[in-house]
């Protein structure tokens, strides 16, 4: 591998000199992958010296510096240090930098990127769109998301014969992921309703959905109709599955499901599936059938599953077996600050303080950290973000005024606050 990359750069070498010779170096298409190509072996400072050369840096160039810096993980210098100096920004340009923050998992950073791009009068392509559906969705952002879906129809975006088949079906899924992750499953089923073509992840999506939301019934029905449309399901498919049966406490036909799976459907059980199983059996307050299950599968049970047991047994004020779970998954999970936390509730609910008091010099030694709780709301003028303690809002004072006096009148009330 070592050798391979050392004589790929050689030959990098010897491109660059013949293009310089030839006088084709200052081409900007040209010199735009040679900056690519730099970046790709993170050779950083050969890539400025051709950017340097020209004299005239085209969007293109930009374009190349950006996607170069955004490639080998360097993200807070794609928008830093490339980005934010270009004198000029096309929709590629927008596209890859909101793609970096999309990537990074800096949902809140793509939406405010795509409102500054609106701003400038960019107008969003099909790129643009499935990368910000996406941020849309993890932030729960709806109004955002409504205001795509105008966009879209008004343009004709993701309307049968307006792009190639697969753009067609991969832009209505994520249209139709963002209304179900919202809890919109109205608007997601008017969406998966219209589609001519659809894909086995069309059908996931509604399943899931009807599943996350409770919609049990709406799930199964979803399951039967793709099977009579000759849709075969995927691993996928069973999990969407088997957690709609665990939300809306359908025990006896999950078990089903998972026993037919392999012989009805042709889809082998995975641990995922187990654990979707386990969390059904857990919800139930079934928790001796899902410790059975932990140690009778044909898979080691992993921190999720031992978790969800954890996570019943406070529920159930069961000790015991929360002893075993803790023990498990702090086993396998070392410094997950969650797991801990559960047990150290187990042990609140049935008045074990001194236990408590013993999790969190626990957690202390093994320099276990709490991380503080985020959460949003969408406005109509945008996203707010806020973190547990947080003093950085533009309007901080007056949240907190409103806080205080909220909490003023639910203690009039008998409001006990937890201190």
């Amino acid at each position: 591998m070592y050798s391979k990359a050392c004589g790929d750069l050689i030959e990098i070498t010897k491109i660059h000199g013949l293009l310089f010779k030839l006088g084709l170096e200052l081409d900007v298409f040209v010199g735009s992958a040679l900056v690519n190509t730099y970046l790709k072996f993170g050779l950083v400072g050969e890539a400025h010296e051709v950017f340097e050369e020209f004299p005239v840096r085209d969007v293109v160039l930009w374009n190349a510096m950006v996607n170069g810096y955004a490639q080998i993980g360097r993200f807070e210098e794609a928008l830093g240090v490339v980005f934010e100096v270009m004198s000029e920004r096309d929709v590629f340009s927008w596209n890859s930098i909101m793609s970096v923050h999309e990537q990074c998992g800096d949902h809140y950073g793509t939406l405010r990127l795509f409102d500054r791009m609106l701003g400038t009068g960019v107008q969003p392509d099909l790129v643009t769109v499935t990368t910000v559906l996406p941020a849309c969705t993890h932030l729960a952002a709806l109004m955002h998301g409504r205001e795509i879906h105008g966009y879209m129809v008004v343009n004709e975006m993701g309307k049968e014969g307006s792009q190639s088949d697969f753009d067609y079906v991969l832009l209505n899924n994520a249209l139709m992921d963002m209304y179900a992750k919202c809890g919109n499953m109205r608007d997601a089923l008017m969406v998966f309703d219209n589609m001519k073509e659809k894909d086995v992840a069309s059908w996931n999506i509604m399943i899931t959905g009807y599943g996350m939301h409770g919609y049990g019934d709406e799930a199964l029905d979803t399951f039967s109709r793709m099977c009579e449309a000759q849709m075969k399901p995927n691993e996928i498919s069973f999990v969407g599955l088997l957690s709609a049966c665990s939300h809306a406490g359908m025990v006896k036909e999950g078990l089903e499901f998972l026993s037919e799976m392999e012989s009805k459907y042709g889809v082998s059980p995975s641990i995922e599936h187990y654990t979707c199983v386990i969390d059904m059996l857990c919800r139930a307050g079934k928790l001796v059938e899902a410790y059975d299950l932990v140690l009778t599968m044909p898979f080691k049970a992993d921190a999720v599953g031992w978790r969800s047991l954890l996570a019943a047994c406070r529920l159930h004020k069961d000790t015991d077996l929360a002893e075993i779970a803790a023990s498990k998954v702090i086993e396998l999970e070392p410094g997950h600050c969650g797991n801990y936390v559960l047990m150290s509730n187990v042990y609140g609910v049935v008045g074990r303080y001194e236990e408590v008091s013993e999790v969190r010099h626990i957690m202390k030694q093994q320099n276990v950290k709490k991380r503080p709780g985020c959460s949003w709301i969408e406005l109509v003028n945008g996203v707010h973000v806020f973190i547990t303690g947080d003093r950085t809002h533009p309007q901080t004072d007056f949240i907190y005024a409103g806080l205080n006096s909220l909490t003023a009148v639910l203690q009039e009330h008998g409001y006990v606050p937890l201190i």
